[in-house]
């Protein structure tokens, strides 16, 4: 097994206008998951969903309280959990993505000291994992910070926004700029600083779509969208759109009504979930073993469906071949171009399981990136001897 050298990686990683990431919709009545990949550079299509499952343990659905129902959802990107709430309750759930690390609780109430200075039932939650807040939003404008532990006890009084707003439906953490961003239910971003004054104007809502929206969700990698922007994505209706992009491709909804979205730095690919096979021999099937955030020293790639004790192969690099050119008979389009000064590859050898890890700690700045990185193994039935996995995009990616 070979660690990428972090001297060599450092002189490659940088900001860019890349995109590495997912965007996870919930749903409770249906009750699902939805983790969509958002257009990229190297994937610039409006995608479905590129991964969905069921909520466990599901939460009862509680009646609306109009304009809206009660509810939202977070994603922690230190230990991999996502936090989701009916209003009342509040559930943890891992991802299929990558393993937790951090413990599951089994579903907790919503404590009465809790809900009464919100208003009511909780209609927006965020979590800060650096800082160890939990911070709840009400419908009529209240903010409130918790421990993110059962007993849920206050750590940040409550607060008013201190400016006027619909009624607010979601709500958003950006670790990078200590920011807060809530929606309402008309789709207008409202972003502000803990104790409720406003961060800037508010943000009208750029795309047509059904109402109500649900929630607000920040790209943590700290790219700038096509007019210079960090992409600030809405659900409204079901459908996923670039607020602060007015030529945003929307995303298609999962479902009529998710009241929850949230950031999950997971590698953004091409092909998005896909795998390609080498006929008779192996399917090589990227993983990641954690999130994609800055500072997880712990952070590797990898690949299953090799051979027993079978070679793969890790390529990394800063630029890749928009045409993807098909170059032997099976696996996945080639990304990465041959020659590239810029290449760096490492080498696993798989376990009596067929899957091979390689480590890449990611110890470098929110925002460094990014890293393309695409894998392979030997194909005996392909005339180049090689089986390619899909290329994806790797970022330090913030909080």
């Amino acid at each position: 097994m070979r660690t990428i050298p972090l001297c060599l990686l450092t002189s490659v990683l940088f900001p860019t206008g890349a995109i590495a990431q997912r965007l996870v919709a919930y749903d409770p009545a249906l009750p699902m998951h939805a983790e969509y990949q958002p257009p990229t550079p190297v994937l610039p299509a409006a995608l479905p969903p590129v991964l969905m499952y069921p909520q466990a343990p599901a939460l009862p659905v509680l009646p609306p309280a109009p304009p809206l129902y009660p509810g939202d959802s977070t994603f922690d990107n230190v230990t991999g959990l996502h936090w989701f709430t009916n209003g009342a309750m509040i559930a943890l759930q891992p991802t299929p993505s990558f393993p937790p690390a951090g413990p599951l609780f089994a579903p907790f109430p919503i404590p009465a000291a809790v809900l009464a200075p919100l208003g009511g039932m909780v209609t927006g939650m965020a979590i800060d994992p650096l800082g160890g807040v939990l911070w709840l939003a009400g419908m009529p404008g209240v903010v409130l910070g918790v421990a993110p532990v059962p007993a849920l006890p206050i750590v940040v009084p409550p607060f008013p926004l201190l400016f006027p707003t619909g009624p607010l439906s979601g709500l958003e953490w950006d670790g990078s700029t200590g920011a807060l961003y809530a929606v309402d239910v008309a789709g207008v971003v409202y972003p502000f600083l803990p104790g409720g004054a406003p961060l800037g104007p508010p943000i009208l809502p750029t795309v047509p779509a059904p109402l109500p929206a649900g929630d607000v969700a920040i790209d943590k990698t700290l790219r700038l969208n096509a007019v210079g922007l960090r992409p600030l994505y809405v659900v409204s209706g079901g459908m996923i759109y670039d607020t602060n992009d007015p030529f945003a491709v929307p995303m298609p909804p999962f479902s009529p009504l998710p009241l929850g979205l949230a950031f999950l730095d997971h590698p953004a690919t091409q092909m998005p979930g896909g795998a390609c096979a080498c006929p008779g021999g192996a399917t090589p099937v990227n993983f990641t073993n954690g999130p994609m955030a800055s500072g997880n020293a712990a952070f590797a790639v990898g690949m299953t469906g090799l051979g027993p004790f079978g070679i793969g192969v890790f390529g990394f690099d800063t630029v890749f071949n928009p045409l993807f050119p098909t170059v032997n008979l099976v696996g996945c389009p080639l990304g990465l171009i041959p020659g590239s000064p810029g290449i760096i590859l490492g080498v696993a050898l798989a376990d009596a399981f067929g899957t091979a890890t390689l480590p890449l700690p990611l110890l470098y700045p929110v925002g460094a990136g990014p890293l393309q990185n695409q894998n392979f193994t030997f194909c005996t039935s392909d005339p180049l001897g090689l089986v390619f996995a899909p290329m994806q995009t790797i970022y330090a990616a913030g909080f």
